[in-house]
């Protein structure tokens, strides 16, 4: 029943107020909950651990105890039960905005690289500035309701935002750190992101998709900017250009591949908010998959894929087998030929399915009469090109047409 009345606290207290709140015994306490896993945020919780050591020592049941860290923010911790060892930390979070001004005395107080001065004003600009005394108020109702007792619990203060210099310095800290594990989850992140570009650069959208879940792309861990939505898209403008290499060698053309990318740059610089940007990466992975499985021209040989790089890039002029063959290299006999042992087609056949391939795209576009995508795609004769379109797709282009405004 205790525990059942905890976790609703726990649970009421995080919707009244926008803080961490955990509810811990110190014996199985995990840090990570409170911070993500790398060199600064361990450093943090380093320092809160030192906090905590002094608080355990003097804490009692219904007591609330205000620790202030090395890096003043402050944690309010309640005791519910000392014999149970049971604590009930909200935090961290500050009292007042951190300024520049108090920066500086903090990296000196703490012996730090003036390299971290960046990472400490991100790291100020996302804790919640609350009123000390609303979150006393909330864990003192929370207490009583507790433990029954309708006295106001004794409030202490552990202050430890000046550190003696002996017990600041950095290289302290450095040898309580497991970097091993910290390398080690480094090397698995870019070995991840290699294994996520190869399934792109091979088409494989299931593999793909299951190497981002394990690895998701995540705006905390690379951070270049204060502006958390511009971070954000700078990350995904990277990874735009990686996915755009994968497809790449994958052997998609350039054209198609310039298209994609200026497709999704316009969209992450148009997007307004995080939630937005959060739903990009797998549905960028799953566009590029598609691309490279739908246009990779890697398994054909040289002189072929040089052949389809042309019709892709010359699909609305007049196109012939001499034209493609002059432009090669080859006999138009020889290259009908290898077109036929690669592709299973002719050359013609080939380049019409492309025309009509893109005549689908160009009906979508109310703006355009048939007759000016028959121009667009090479096919300048209108019943010419209902014949070709209606063999393949079945239905006139008018036709198709209006199926899609029925829709």
């Amino acid at each position: 029943m205790q525990s059942d009345i905890i976790n609703f606290a726990t649970k009421l207290l995080s919707k009244c107020i926008p803080i961490k709140v955990q509810y811990f015994k110190m014996a199985n306490w995990d840090f990570s909950n409170f911070e993500e896993d790398s060199d600064f945020s361990s450093m943090i919780n380093h320092h809160l651990l030192k906090c905590l050591k002094p608080y355990l020592k003097q804490c009692e049941t219904s007591t609330i105890t205000n620790i202030i860290t090395p890096f003043h923010t402050h944690h309010y911790v309640l005791c519910i039960s000392k014999d149970d060892n049971e604590h009930l930390v909200v935090g961290p979070f500050v009292e007042n905005p951190i300024t520049d001004d108090l920066v500086y005395p903090i990296i000196n107080n703490l012996n730090l690289n003036l390299d971290y001065a960046s990472k400490l004003k991100l790291y100020y600009q996302s804790l919640p500035s609350i009123d000390t005394s609303t979150v006393y108020e909330i864990l003192f109702t929370i207490n009583e309701y507790i433990t029954k007792n309708e006295n106001p619990p004794h409030l202490n203060t552990v202050d430890l935002s000046i550190l003696p210099k002996q017990d600041s310095s950095y290289d302290l800290f450095v040898k309580d750190l497991n970097r091993t594990s910290m390398y080690k989850k480094l090397e698995e992140r870019y070995a991840g992101e290699d294994r996520l570009l190869s399934y792109i650069t091979k088409g494989d959208i299931v593999l793909a998709q299951k190497e981002f879940a394990k690895n998701p792309i995540s705006h905390s861990e690379i951070i270049r900017t204060k502006d958390s939505l511009r971070n954000t898209k700078n990350l995904l403008l990277s990874a735009n250009t990686l996915f755009r290499r994968a497809a790449y060698i994958g052997g998609v053309p350039p054209l198609y591949l310039d298209e994609l990318s200026e497709k999704w740059a316009i969209k992450i610089e148009q997007a307004l908010s995080l939630e937005l940007l959060n739903s990009f990466p797998i549905q960028m992975i799953n566009s590029y998959c598609l691309l490279t499985k739908e246009h990779s021209l890697s398994k054909y040989s040289p002189i072929v894929k040089q052949a389809l790089m042309f019709i892709n890039l010359n699909i609305s002029s007049n196109l012939t087998v001499k034209k493609v063959a002059f432009e090669v290299g080859l006999s138009p006999d020889y290259l009908t030929r290898l077109f036929k042992k690669e592709l299973g087609v002719n050359i013609i056949t080939y380049i019409n399915r492309k025309r009509i391939d893109t005549s689908l795209e160009l009906l979508k576009n109310v703006n355009l009469s048939i007759e000016e995508i028959g121009d667009l795609i090479g096919l300048s004769n209108t019943s010419y090109f209902y014949t070709i379109f209606k063999r393949e797709i079945g239905v006139s282009p008018k036709q198709y047409r209006n199926s899609l405004k029925s829709k």
